[in-house]
């Protein structure tokens, strides 16, 4: 009995961590996107002898990608259906990859800033969207 209680109370304490770190991850995506856009360096080296087509690729490709998930986010919050996270969240992980595959076909260094913040990002998807799975979110659909 105790050994149901306390295990009981530690899911739930993990998965209001999960939720805790899932909107820091949100909010913290918002904030790079916004510094990165205006041309900070704060969290992205973005190379600025870049010139042509390429100078504002990553920028603008970030602030697409913080549009999604924050599309995702408003989305799984109003339905209360968080099956989408899971995909979100294997998303941001195959954007590590990509990511690189785009800096050596371009031949341009990609700051390995952009690989921390995925891997970050895709793991509080994947764990947040797990858990709420498992609590039984899963059931209702959007009429």
């Amino acid at each position: 009995m105790i050994a149901k209680l306390l295990n009981h109370k530690t899911l739930q304490w993990l998965s209001l961590l999960s939720a805790f770190n899932f909107n820091v991850a949100v909010i913290f995506l918002l904030v790079v996107s916004l510094f990165s856009a205006a041309g900070s360096s704060l969290f992205f080296e973005n190379n600025s002898e870049l010139y042509g087509p390429l100078a504002g690729n990553l920028r603008l490709m970030l602030v697409y990608l913080t549009l999604s998930q924050f599309s995702a986010y408003c989305f799984c919050s109003y339905s209360r259906n968080y099956r989408l996270l899971i995909p979100v969240g294997l998303f941001w992980l195959l954007l590590m990859g990509s990511i690189e595959f785009y800096g050596m076909v371009n031949q341009i260094p990609i700051d390995e800033g952009y690989g921390r913040l995925f891997l970050y990002l895709g793991l509080s998807n994947l764990v947040y969207g797990g858990f709420m799975l498992a609590n039984g979110y899963q059931c209702r659909d959007v009429d």
